[in-house]
């Protein structure tokens, strides 16, 4: 009888633990899903309208975030390997998430606040674009 081979092993276990951790990141955003809607309905009853709005809309931006975390996540699983320009979009979406909540929050942002803001969003705009244009052959197909 022939025993089977480490790396077979490693990558029968690697798709399992996988597997696990897809379902697991299903659970985590069906329950910040649920939370978010149950959350929505509280602070609209509790809470000033306007308050309230801002409390919601600051949720459902921090959802997309993870959203997208957890989309780089699972690309990550299924090419077994990290590509930058999906791991740079949810750093795009956190700094324009942040951007939002600082812009709808406050009555007022200095221009050195706004001019960080978009330098940051620049840099990280053209380390995705220069990650998408110098990518393997295989990963520009997929774009």
């Amino acid at each position: 009888m022939k025993l089977p081979d480490a790396q077979q092993v490693f990558r029968k276990s690697l798709q399992y633990i996988i597997n696990v951790l897809v379902i697991y990141i299903i659970l985590v955003l069906a329950i910040g899903l649920i939370r978010i809607l149950y959350g929505m309905k509280a602070f609209l009853d509790s809470q000033p309208i306007g308050q309230s709005f801002n409390t919601v809309v600051t949720d459902i931006l921090t959802f997309l975030v993870i959203i997208e975390l957890f989309r780089s996540f699972i690309e990550y699983f299924e090419s077994h390997r990290f590509r930058l320009h999906t791991m740079v979009n949810p750093a795009i979406v956190f700094v324009i998430r942040e951007l939002i909540v600082k812009l709808y929050g406050q009555e007022s942002i200095s221009w050195q606040t706004l001019l960080a803001f978009g330098f940051v969003i620049l840099c990280l705009g053209v380390v995705r674009a220069l990650a998408v244009q110098f990518s393997p052959e295989d990963d520009k197909a997929e774009d």
